[in-house]
Formats: structure tokens, C-alpha cells, sequence
């Protein structure tokens, strides 16, 4: 049994992040199943461990992409209409380190705060460079108490896959 839970965790820790959590609830149904000799048991906490991983995984993506949201605010607030800049968000663990250029295209006052709108792209750091035009994207900033932040939710955009 023993050998069996170290081949699962060596291929959950090889396969990619959406698919965690189903190999994770996996194994510990069939282990918690096991030592029960309980079905029901092991199917329970089979899902709630998927549950847990799937949505741990969820929120280190979306603490990754605040990072990077966070980033592109704080240089469009820096920055002129027209102004164009490199940026880059190196994360805390070496995984999804991304950079790109952004432009301010606007500023615009609302009864709320001043904000800018500014066309920007993605790639990612460690990605082979390639020839191929850079998809561009658009986002609104805004000045509030704690500086220049993201003022656009974009649930539905590819780009955040696993905000979505």
C-alpha cells in the first residue's frame, strides 16, 4: 500500500496544477478507504481532500496574478498618457514569473478617484522567446488610499484561467 501512495504523489507532483486535486482526493480515498474498510469513508474524504487541494490551488493563482495586477497598477500610476514601459513580476517561488510592456492610453477623473487606462502584454519570463506578436490586453487603474490598484474584474478572460 505504501508503495502505491508514493507512485500517486509522484504523479500528482508531475502533472499539472488542475489536476491536483482529483489525483490527491484519489489517494486518499483509496487510502482512508483501505484503512476503514469503508467504502463510504474513503469516497468522503476522498472528495473533501480534492475540495481542499483544488481550492488551495485556486488561491495561489489568484495571489500570483494580484501580484502581477498589483504591478502593472502601481506603474501606470507612475506613468504619463502614452508612456510606454517594460515590466516584470518575479514571484516569491519560481513559478509563473511573467513580464510584458505597458502603455497608458487615458486618464480620466470619476467622482471617486482619478484613474488611467493602459494597454498591456504577457509573457512568460522563463518561455522560450518567440516572433510571434504579443497578444495585448486592456485594464483601468485607479489612485485610491493605498495607491494604484486594479480597478477591472475580468472573471471571464482566458488569461486568469484559474480565477475563473
Amino acid at each position: 500500500m505504501a508503495g502505491l501512495l508514493v507512485a500517486f504523489a509522484a504523479v500528482a507532483a508531475l502533472t499539472a496544477c488542475g489536476a491536483a486535486g482529483g489525483l490527491t482526493g484519489a489517494v486518499a480515498g483509496l487510502a482512508s478507504g483501505a484503512a476503514t474498510s469503508n467504502p463510504a469513508v474513503g469516497v468522503a474524504i476522498g472528495i473533501g481532500v480534492q475540495a481542499g487541494v483544488d481550492e488551495s490551488v485556486k488561491a495561489a493563482m489568484r495571489y500570483l496574478s494580484r501580484e502581477e495586477q498589483d504591478r502593472i497598477a502601481a506603474l501606470v500610476g507612475e506613468m504619463a498618457v502614452g508612456e510606454r514601459r517594460p515590466w516584470e513580476v518575479r514571484h516569491s517561488v519560481p513559478y509563473g514569473n511573467k513580464q510584458g510592456e505597458v502603455t497608458v492610453v487615458r486618464a480620466f477623473a470619476t467622482p471617486l478617484a482619478a484613474c488611467k487606462e493602459a494597454a498591456f502584454s504577457v509573457e512568460d519570463i522563463d518561455a522560450e522567446p518567440t516572433d510571434a506578436p504579443r497578444p495585448r490586453f486592456v485594464t483601468t487603474a485607479c489612485q485610491g488610499a493605498n495607491g494604484w490598484k486594479w480597478a477591472i474584474a475580468e472573471p471571464a478572460v482566458p488569461r486568469w484561467g484559474a480565477l475563473q
